[in-house]
Parts: structure tokens; C-alpha cells; sequence
């Protein structure tokens, strides 16, 4: 191996570097030779790394020096991928809201300020959506990527890598092209097997938008030309009449009472107004679901226009501000009658205590779709990612959360130096003495050098049924 150092050679004894997924910058400590390059070399400081012709970009993260008794010194120095300049706390934390749509590469380069290699789809985020507030530039893109399902690496050159977390789906693994074969005769395979208990899941929703409360609201009718003709109080005898409000997610309402009898009207159709605040943001939300919103007042700083959200209550201006608008807007309400007894017990003046209740309903509309692998018998969580807003991207997570849930096996391999192999790599492996052939995706990668051996450590995921 190389140790490149301001352009200097530095002799090393021992080394080991790696990454893991999960961990988006390669990691290593090299034991230096000579205290005169231990010196020589600052925190900070750049570094070129070359094992079996493979070359790593690295900076000096830490130094250490080791004293036992009468033994020689000891020289460590520990390095890591020059992105970690991305990261707390070397960088400068951001505070920005991206007011109009932008494509989700575009946002996570302009984060960091440098290209940025993207192996995952690349979707439009609407606008308003991705915001961010005392935030590192990796704490961007590391948002960004995972909304669609995909991770944030670094390379070996240096530069940073999105992908998807499972680049090649489980299902398709036993036809996809390894990227690497491993055999027992010629890479000289030891392993070791454990257990990895998880919960199995095949089906999941994903919604672009974030989740309602599945709330429901209930009031007198107090509308001027509705049932009660503007009255809100009744007496022993009457018939008072209610509105109830609830949103899509919201199904098979109900009502019972304390006392008298209730019975349904016609649903109700009808214009109300709100005045909604904005605060440094574009979404505000209205207290009653609406089916649309017909007009909008701007009353000062006008933000554009007003789009009503798939939960019928969030609406989002096209701009980040501050500003009040008067919204009108139509909404839809079950109308019930309360017919009340003339006395109860005797008592001329009582109060009625009106229950109602629904149910939260799985329905699939615009915004949201439904990803199923087999006959979905282990449902997941559903997945709410306002950055998403299309098919593709929601697809593209919806797999991700598949293909980690289905039944894995953890194996580590050890075997003589493999160069090119990273996370999210296909493996085939023959057979490691465990009674057949079979593959995984790597998780993670280490190389440990001992001069002049090298012998590499591969952590992999393989499918078991």
C-alpha cells in the first residue's frame, strides 16, 4: 500500500479503512512508521491512500501517540473522507426554504456546492416543501435522498454518491449480474453467520403529504339560511340541528345522544371564510375541509396562489412570507336533527350530550399510491414524505421500504484483498462452506493491511426464506 502525503511518501506499518451503509464517508487509521512523518502530517491535512491500485481520497481527522512502559512509541493517524466538510462540525448549518419546485438533484448540489454522482430517481419537490433550519449541507441531501428511498455515500475519489438503498431489488437478485464472485479456491473465503430478527414487510402506503388528524367537527348550525335559521339556543321540544365536518380519511360517522332521538338531513353544500396566517412559511390550513377554494384575498403581501392539499385542509402558497389572506372556500357537512324531549325527569331546562364517531379509512387518491410485493399479508407503516410528488419517486421509496423488509440473514466474508467493492454492491458467493451458493447486497467494506498482507471484510445481507 501508499500513503501520498503533500506529496511526500509516508512509510505505514498497518492500516484499515472501510465504510458501512449508513455511514457516508470512508473511515481509516494507519499506523506510520517514523516519527518524523507523524509530525510532518497536520489535522486537516490531505491524504492519498492506495491499497491493491484502488485510490482514496482522505483528510487527517485525528492524530494520536502511544506511550507503554519501555516499548517504542506508537504513530496513529486517523482519516476520513473529505465530505465530512459537509457535515457538523466543520460546516456552516443552513437556514432556507426552497419557495419554488426544484428538482431533488439540483437542491442537494446546491446544498453542498458540488456535483454530486446520482444513482437514484430525480423528481421535481414541490414548492415550499423543503425546508430546512440550522441544517448542514449533508443533512440536505441525506433529507432529500432518503424521502425516495435512497442513501448518501462517499466514494473512494472523494465525491459524494446518492443511490438507491437497494440498487437492485430483492426479488431480482437471483437474475441481476453480480458485481463481484467470490469462491472458496480462489479468494480463500472464512465466514461467520448470525441471527437478525426483523419485522417482515411486503405492503406499504406511501402519501406525499404529511398525515391528518382524521379529525371530526361538530357545531350548531348557525348559518343564517340553514336549518336553525341562525339560532344556537333551544328548549325542551325542539329540534336543534348540527353540522358535521369531517375530511376523506374519515368514514362511517355515527351519532348517539344522552337523550331524544337524531335522524339525518340531506349533506349540505355551502361557502364559509377564513382569514389564514402565514409566518415565514407557505402553508397554512384551514379549520374546516374544504372540497375547493374559490377565491382568495390578500390583504398586504400577496404570496400567489392558493392549491388545497389531498387532505382537504392544507393549502400552500406558491411563496414564503408573511401575509394574511381571506380565503373563501366550499366545504361539505353531514346535517343531523336533535329532537329533544319537553322535560327530563322533570327538569324543564338539561343539556343533551351528542356523540359522534367515525372511521379512519385506508383510501388510496391523488398523492398516495399503494406498493405490494406478493399477497402483502405484513403491511408496514404507511409513509407520509411531503417531498414527493410524483409516481416514480413514491414508487421508488415504496420499494426501498419493501426490500428492507423482507427476511435477511447477517454474513461477514473474509477473504484476500478485493478491490472496487462498496455498499449496495450485488455479491455471489461460492461457498464459504455454507452447503450452497448464494447472494447478497454488501453493507459494508473494510480493508485491513498488515504489510504486506492485505485481506478484505465484506458485511452482506443475504435472503433467507
Amino acid at each position: 500500500m501508499g500513503l501520498i502525503h503533500q506529496g511526500r511518501k509516508v512509510d505505514v506499518t498497518a492500516a484499515e479503512i472501510g465504510i458501512a451503509e449508513g455511514e457516508y464517508a470512508w473511515t481509516a487509521r494507519f499506523q506510520i512508521a517514523t516519527p518524523d512523518d507523524y509530525q510532518r502530517i497536520r489535522v486537516e491535512d490531505d491524504l492519498v491512500v492506495t491499497i491493491g491500485g484502488e485510490v482514496y481520497a482522505l483528510i487527517v481527522d485525528s492524530k494520536e501517540l502511544h506511550r507503554t512502559g519501555g516499548k517504542a512509541p506508537s504513530f496513529v493517524i486517523s482519516a476520513i473522507s473529505p465530505t465530512v466538510r459537509f457535515d457538523s462540525p466543520r460546516a456552516t448549518p443552513i437556514d432556507k426554504t426552497w419557495d419554488g419546485p426544484v428538482e431533488a438533484k439540483a437542491a442537494a448540489e446546491e446544498a453542498v456546492g458540488q456535483s454530486i454522482v446520482w444513482n437514484l430517481v430525480n423528481w421535481w419537490i414541490p414548492g415550499g416543501s423543503l425546508s430546512v433550519t440550522r441544517a448542514t449541507p449533508l443533512d440536505v441531501v441525506k433529507t432529500i435522498a432518503a424521502a425516495a428511498g435512497g442513501v448518501v455515500e462517499t466514494r473512494p475519489d472523494g465525491t459524494l454518491l446518492v443511490r438507491h438503498s437497494f440498487p437492485v431489488s430483492v426479488p431480482s437478485w437471483t437474475s441481476a449480474n453480480a458485481q463481484h464472485v467470490l469462491t472458496d479456491a480462489t479468494d480463500n473465503l472464512s465466514s461467520r453467520e448470525s441471527f437478525r430478527a426483523q419485522r417482515r414487510v411486503n405492503r406499504v402506503v406511501v402519501r406525499g403529504y404529511l398525515p391528518g388528524n382524521a379529525a371530526i367537527s361538530v357545531g350548531i348550525d348557525s348559518r343564517e339560511n340553514g336549518f336553525n335559521v341562525g339560532r344556537v339556543v333551544f328548549h325542551g321540544g325542539e329540534t336543534a340541528h348540527l353540522l358535521v365536518h369531517s375530511g376523506p380519511e374519515v368514514g362511517g360517522i355515527q351519532a348517539s345522544s344522552t337523550a331524544g332521538s337524531i335522524f339525518s338531513h340531506a349533506d349540505q353544500i355551502y361557502q364559509t371564510t377564513q382569514d389564514l396566517v402565514f409566518d415565514q412559511t407557505n402553508v397554512a390550513t384551514l379549520e374546516l375541509p374544504a372540497i375547493s377554494v374559490d377565491s382568495v384575498i390578500w390583504l398586504g403581501n400577496n404570496l400567489g396562489e392558493l392549491r388545497l392539499g389531498v387532505d382537504s385542509r392544507t393549502v400552500t402558497a406558491e411563496r414564503v412570507g408573511i401575509a394574511v389572506a381571506r380565503v373563501k372556500y366550499t366545504v361539505r357537512a353531514k346535517a343531523l336533527g336533535l329532537s329533544s324531549p319537553l322535560t327530563i325527569e322533570r327538569q324543564t331546562k338539561f343539556p343533551i350530550y351528542v356523540q359522534v364517531a367515525g372511521n379512519v379509512i385506508d383510501a388510496i387518491g391523488d398523492g398516495e399510491i399503494v406498493c405490494q410485493r406478493g399477497d402483502g399479508e405484513f403491511p408496514g407503516e404507511d409513509v407520509h414524505e411531503p417531498l414527493l410528488s410524483g409516481t416514480q419517486e413514491m414508487l421508488s421509496r415504496g420499494r426501498a421500504e419493501i426490500d428492507a423488509g423482507e427476511n435477511f440473514q447477517e454474513v461477514q466474508i473474509s477473504c484476500v484483498f478485493r478491490p472496487g467493492i462498496a455498499p449496495g454492491h450485488l455479491v455471489e458467493i461460492h461457498d464459504a462452506m455454507m452447503g450452497r451458493s448464494w447472494r447478497g447486497k454488501v453493507t459494508g467494506v473494510r480493508h485491513t493491511v498488515v504489510v504486506p498482507k492485505v485481506i478484505t471484510s465484506i458485511d452482506i445481507l443475504r435472503p433467507i426464506p
